[in-house]
């Protein structure tokens, strides 16, 4: 409730401090770029062990079509990297732990609606959404190996690699934000979003909380 109370006030100030300008915002197509801060988050999963991934930054392509001033479908891909910090409960012995920290990067294809308030250059707007989430947890699951080949300025050379466990599944998204379009054709937005990662080994599913600030060109 605190992070959906702060961003109604931003929203709230943009009414405040502008006045609204520009051309009508007609059909015709959005791309752009969102810088994604992540909150920290507890995840819990099977067996006891712990998983806390920290506050992090993330970094997002946009590309939509607005049908008309108030719908919008949009289309993103979203590139994260986090660092986390996990207890890992023993299967055998119930009174033993490890403690592990880590960085994972997490690869999410999305699509969402977007529905505008007001059809003036400057509204606050609600999203909802689905995609699907790839994460490297760059935690090996197996031996490592060596690959080599026939490099165009070194010659031939031979690298040690090795596979890190990942997993996939179903995301989808709500949200609430501000939009401000200016006469120039460029877009600024400011969101809060929350993500559900649908991940079967959590003993619920985890929700994340997102805040956005997009920079977009109208044309």
């Amino acid at each position: 409730m605190k992070t959906m109370a702060v961003l109604c006030l931003c929203v709230a100030s943009l009414f405040n401090v502008a006045h609204a300008q520009g051309q009508p915002r007609g059909p015709g197509w959005d791309m752009g770029v969102d810088l994604i801060y992540q909150l920290s988050k507890d995840i819990n999963v099977e067996g006891g062990s712990k998983v806390r991934l920290n506050d992090d930054l993330g970094v997002a392509l946009t590309f939509g079509y607005r049908f008309n001033e108030h719908f919008e479908l949009a289309f993103a891909l979203d590139w994260q990297s986090i660092n986390y910090d996990a207890t890992l409960q023993s299967g055998l012995a119930p009174n033993l732990s490890a403690d592990v920290s880590g960085d994972l990067e997490a690869f999410t294809p999305r699509i969402w609606a977007n529905y505008n308030f007001l059809p003036g250059p400057l509204t606050p707007f609600v999203n909802a959404g689905i995609g699907w989430s790839w994460v490297d947890t760059n935690i090996p699951n197996s031996r490592v190996q060596v690959g080599c080949w026939w490099d165009p300025w070194w010659g031939y050379i031979c690298t040690p690699y090795q596979s890190t466990k990942s997993i996939d599944d179903f995301v989808y998204q709500a949200g609430i934000g501000g939009r401000w379009d200016f006469p120039n054709g460029f877009t600024l937005r400011l969101a809060y979003e929350k993500h559900w990662f649908d991940y079967s080994k959590a003993t619920s599913t985890p929700d994340f909380d997102q805040f956005k600030l997009g920079f977009e060109y109208r044309y």
